[in-house]
C-alpha cells in the first residue's frame, strides 16, 4: 500500500472517529467542544452535526478512495468540506482568539485529513486505475 493510500485511510479514520464520538457520546463531545447542553435538542444537534455528518463525510472519503469511475468527485467534495471546517476553525483562532490546545489539535487533525484527501486525489497511480477521465 503506497503512502498516499495510507493517508486517505488516516483521513477517513480521523473523520469516522470524530463522528463516532459525537454519535455515541454527545455529552462528552459537547463538553470537549466547550458547549453546554441544556435540553434534549442539544443532544440531537451534537449527534446530528458532530456525529452523523462526520460519519457521512468519512463515507465520502472512503468512496473516493476506491479505484472506480468518478472517485475523484467524491475526493474533491470531501476536500472542500474538510477544508471549509479547517478554514472556519482557523478564522475562529485568528478572529476570536480561540487559541487552545484542543482547538489546535482539531485544526491539526483537519489539516492532516485534508492533506490525505488532496494527495489521494492527485495520486497519478489512482487515476490510472480509473477507466473514466475525471474533470
Amino acid at each position: 500500500m503506497n503512502p498516499r493510500t495510507q493517508l486517505i485511510y488516516v483521513s477517513a479514520a480521523i473523520t469516522f472517529g470524530l463522528g463516532l464520538l459525537g454519535l455515541v457520546n454527545p455529552i462528552f463531545t459537547a463538553t470537549m467542544l466547550g458547549l453546554d447542553i441544556v435540553d434534549p435538542r442539544g443532544l440531537s444537534q451534537v449527534r446530528a452535526t458532530f456525529g452523523m455528518l462526520h460519519l457521512a463525510l468519512g463515507a465520502l472519503i472512503v468512496r473516493g478512495s476506491l479505484p472506480r469511475p468518478g472517485a475523484g468527485v467524491y475526493l474533491r467534495v470531501s476536500a472542500l468540506l474538510v477544508g471549509a471546517v479547517a478554514v472556519g476553525r482557523l478564522l475562529s483562532i485568528a478572529l476570536d482568539g480561540a487559541v487552545t490546545l484542543l482547538n489546535l489539535l482539531f485544526l491539526a487533525s483537519e489539516t492532516v485529513a485534508l492533506l490525505g484527501i488532496v494527495l489521494a486525489w492527485l495520486d497519478p497511480g489512482r487515476r490510472r486505475t480509473s477507466p473514466v477521465s475525471e474533470a
